[in-house]
């Protein structure tokens, strides 16, 4: 099959866990990269006005997390059963509440180093129960739901990343989180990835705060 495609602009954003997902598992995407200067003109002719979208063949899909449900549907990365499917969703929304608390402070609340701490004091309970609920699944030895990765494992790993950048000491009091980050960094084609000019010169949100 012809590989996927993503149009984006350049930020990792909310691209990066699908990058992951693909770099991971052998899984073809091709990018188009928009720059701000052609956002305008580009605008009216992707479906809802937004980024990322994602084309499997000739379907135009938008919403990032549909996007990762759709792939995870194709390619076996949403759990063993419906079970299995409704625990990855329950996990992934829980994410998806923790992104847009730290998307907030990024691109609206952080406009002093006060600012920055105020929003780091929010975090510890916030990951506790991230903490918490890895531990209910083989004491936390593997992925969040199951004995198999699922697309929510890529996007709380970036989502992870982005707080242990944010503060690289935020998850020492989290020790099967910083386990389950580091597992998911030291893979082999994850690793490889990061290590290049490409990730490292692409910041992790559209207005260079990270």
């Amino acid at each position: 099959m012809p590989p996927y495609k993503l149009k984006y602009f350049k930020v990792r954003g909310r691209a990066s866990a699908l990058k992951y997902l693909c770099l991971d598992n052998d899984i073809k995407l091709e990018e188009e990269v928009v720059e701000m200067g052609d956002w305008a003109k580009v605008k009216p002719t992707v479906i809802f006005g937004q980024l990322p979208v994602f084309y499997d063949g000739n379907v135009e899909i938008a919403q990032s997390n549909a996007i990762l449900r759709h792939l995870a549907r194709e390619h076996g990365f949403y759990g063993k059963n419906n079970l299995e499917a409704t625990l990855i969703d329950m996990i992934n929304d829980t994410q998806e509440d923790l992104r847009l608390t730290y998307i907030q402070f990024i691109y609206q609340n952080w406009q002093a180093e006060k600012d920055k701490e105020a929003y780091l004091k929010t975090l510890p309970d916030k990951l506790a129960l991230f903490e918490k609920a890895l531990g209910r699944n083989d004491g936390g030895k593997g992925f969040f739901v199951g004995d198999k990765v699922s697309f929510a494992d890529y996007n709380i790993f970036d989502l992870l990343d982005n707080l242990s950048v944010l503060s690289p000491t935020i998850l020492d009091g989290f020790p099967l989180l910083k386990a389950f980050h580091g597992r998911f960094a030291a893979k082999e084609k994850l690793a490889k990835y990061r290590q290049t000019d490409a990730f490292k010169n692409t910041p992790i949100n559209g207005n260079g705060k990270q």
